[in-house]
């Protein structure tokens, strides 16, 4: 027995030990390597901010599908024994009525029509608002994974001048054993080389933090590890102005959602004036069977009395269309908030005009400025080849050529900032005018 109790303590120890190993697997970081295509999509499926839209959604399509229940009746049934406090039979139990009813009930009014028609008109704004999140989540995405490509470039174009730093800091304190260079250009060399590698490291952990916020954004877990895959190289979009604001600008996710408002305000407007003006038409029925004495027979219809009854009405309530009633001042209230809508749809519209148009400005300048980049980043590769041959031939000193390739690294860093910024804003004009997939090669 003792024995079989050792095996079976061992097993457990075992099977917690290999338990232990596999939640230690599990939680070493998982590499994802990711192109700007596919953080879209994954973040499409995964975001909790796009998740928690279609739950909206959910909401406004179950209020539009049970809209219609106010064509539903109501139905009741009851029943009851009861006994007056001073009973007058003969007989205890002939004091005793028992009492089943049941009845049904409808009042229509014309009201719920516009009451339905709002339902539906809620549900649509319901489906726009969750594609405008996510049009939007795809365009912070978007943004969100160039400006990390740019920090990347930025490091790497860092750690290509690290090396180089290093090189020249290896090459003078051989020198300088030599005695072949001055104890200063040594050390001015080696602080050179130490600041910058410092301020990389620091760089490095800054950029590896927000990856891993970028990570969670998306819907990935913090263990994950993302890999950005992709360039900030894009084609130039030669623009039609007139075109695309004349078939975009009007039908844009935000016009029509303000549209759908308005219209939603008007059928409760409507609603109201059918309370305040037309008649409600009530229909009921109820039968009451009524039994008189607990020791007759239960089954037999004759012991039974019906005390129901059936009615058909037609009722207007006149106080809806006194200027004071809660009705009108429900009324007045929905046409001021129909008044600010209108305003703040023209004001859109003017809106979506004035940032597409400084979006078209900014594209035209960005190109023009990356062709200027272009043009300096030759200059500047030419003039780093020079200086750096000079400084080997010993022609050059250490701070001419770390000029030189500070300008170079300067060059290539604001071509790819201005290649980020064109992105961007060939994003938010996509994002601002809802342009379709496929827009640019047309």
């Amino acid at each position: 027995m003792k024995k079989i109790l050792q095996s079976f303590m061992l097993i457990l120890f075992l099977s917690a030990l290999n338990l232990y190993a596999d939640d230690g697997e599990e939680k070493q970081a998982e590499e994802v390597e990711l192109t700007v295509e596919d953080a879209v999509k994954y973040a499409r499926e995964h975001s909790r901010t796009i998740r928690s839209a279609a739950i909206d959604v959910d909401s406004k399509a179950d209020a539009r599908n049970h809209s219609l229940n106010a064509f539903l009746p109501d139905v009741n049934f009851s029943g009851t024994i009861s006994k007056p406090n001073e009973g007058t039979a003969k007989k205890e139990i002939d004091n005793y009525s028992a009492i089943g009813s049941a009845s049904i009930s409808l009042s229509w009014g014309l009201s719920i029509i516009q009451k339905v028609k709002k339902a539906n008109i809620d549900y649509k704004n319901g489906l726009l608002s969750w594609d405008e999140t996510v049009r939007q989540n795809e365009r912070d995405v978007k943004k969100l994974f160039y400006a990390l490509l740019l920090q990347q470039k930025t490091l790497e174009t860092d750690k290509a001048s690290l090396s180089n730093t290093k090189k020249r800091y290896e090459n003078t304190e051989k020198s300088y054993r030599n005695g072949g260079s001055s104890k200063i250009n040594f050390l001015q060399s080696k602080v050179t080389y130490q600041n910058m590698k410092r301020d990389i490291e620091k760089e490095e952990i800054a950029l590896n933090r927000q990856l891993r916020e970028f990570a969670s954004i998306l819907g990935f877990s913090p263990e994950t590890k993302v890999i950005l895959s992709g360039s900030l190289e894009t084609q130039i979009v030669v623009l039609n102005k007139e075109e695309l604001l004349s078939l975009h600008s009007a039908y844009s996710n935000q016009v029509e959602s303000l549209e759908l408002q308005i219209h939603s305000v008007e059928s409760q407007m409507k609603a109201l004036n059918l309370d305040s003006w037309t008649p409600t038409l009530s229909f009921n029925y109820a039968t009451k069977q009524t039994m008189t004495g607990l020791d007759n027979d239960w089954f037999d219809s004759s012991s039974w009395t019906d005390r129901g009854s059936a009615s058909l009405t037609l009722s207007w309530n006149f106080t809806n269309v006194l200027p004071f009633s809660n009705n009108r001042i429900k009324y007045h209230d929905l046409e001021r908030q129909k008044e600010k809508l209108e305003l703040q749809l023209e004001q859109k519209k003017d809106d979506i005009l004035l940032d597409s148009q400084k979006l078209f400005d900014e594209l035209e300048s960005s190109a023009v400025s990356l062709e200027s980049c272009r043009e300096n980043i030759a200059l500047a590769e030419e003039s780093y080849s020079l200086v750096s041959r000079a400084y080997n031939a010993g022609s050059a000193d250490l701070i001419e050529v770390r000029d030189a390739e500070e300008q170079l690294n300067k060059s290539r860093l604001s071509e790819q900032s201005e290649l980020y910024t064109y992105i961007c804003a060939l994003t938010d004009l996509e994002y601002m005018l809802d342009l379709p997939d496929g827009w640019r090669n047309k």
